[in-house]
């Protein structure tokens, strides 16, 4: 195989490696940051699927960072050894990011399932102050009321004079010196938010999982860079010049 091309495959590699430790950095914050969020919405769900995908791509995250280093250290080196191990990696890696998106859309059901379940039972024991607060900062966060909408809260005995009312979480911020979280007229109602949270807090958890998605597609397409020109330089052969001797009486002559 040419010099040239050799030498080539050798800067790319090299580029790639770079890029390897870039993306292991990316990776590793959109997998801290889905722990992150479960963290804080953990009070209202069990299900811990989403949280799958988040340690598979902090795994490969750390894969990546090893095998950018592999790649530019045998780049370098031309070393066989360390370009098998190189294009090994990159495969394992791939394989962990298929593995990934195949469980977020296997468990995307049971995600979607476990928050809503899990709003349900922390608005129906609001009175608890671990659901409270959770609930509260999601109502705010989220400019939103209830589990579907506000009518959830009908029924729901959270405090002293809390029929026909609404916590004050679901008072809109521009006019919360008016709200006194009813919403048994139409007019009370003008102060708080209607809509529910379920739709905004699930479109929390599954963002992430575009992220990963996104993340992946251009990840992907990298490595498969990485492994064309692994194997370029594992296949390259530097041709060793020789010269055939022809034997005349007790020497040898070119």
């Amino acid at each position: 195989m040419g010099e040239g091309c050799s030498r080539t495959a050798k800067c790319v590699m090299i580029i790639l490696g770079i890029l390897f430790w870039a993306a292991a950095a990316g990776l590793m914050f959109i997998g801290v940051r889905i722990f992150q969020t479960y963290d804080d919405f953990g009070d209202i769900t069990d299900s811990p699927y989403q949280l799958i995908p988040a340690a598979i791509v902090i795994g490969a995250a750390i894969f990546m960072f090893i095998t950018g280093l592999i790649g530019c250290c045998g780049a370098c080196k031309e070393h066989k050894c360390l370009l098998s191990t190189f294009f090994t990696l990159i495969l394992l890696i791939l394989l962990l990011q298929i593995t990934a998106a195949i469980l977020g859309v296997v468990y995307k059901d049971e995600i979607k399932g476990g928050i809503e379940t899990g709003l349900e039972t922390a608005v129906h024991n609001y009175t608890d102050v671990k659901y409270q607060d959770t609930v509260d900062e999601i109502q705010e966060e989220f400019k939103c009321c209830g589990v579907h909408n506000y009518t959830d809260w009908e029924g729901v005995h959270w405090g002293a004079n809390s029929t026909g009312k609404v916590p004050l979480s679901c008072c809109k911020k521009a006019t919360k010196a008016n709200c006194t979280g009813s919403y048994v007229t139409e007019k009370d109602r003008e102060y708080i938010y209607e809509k529910g949270c379920i739709d905004a807090v699930e479109d929390l958890f599954s963002s992430n999982l575009k992220y990963i998605a996104v993340f992946g597609a251009v990840l992907a397409i990298i490595m498969l860079m990485g492994m064309v020109f692994a194997c370029v330089l594992i296949c390259s052969r530097k041709e060793v010049p020789y010269m055939n001797l022809e034997r005349s009486g007790d020497t040898y002559r070119a």
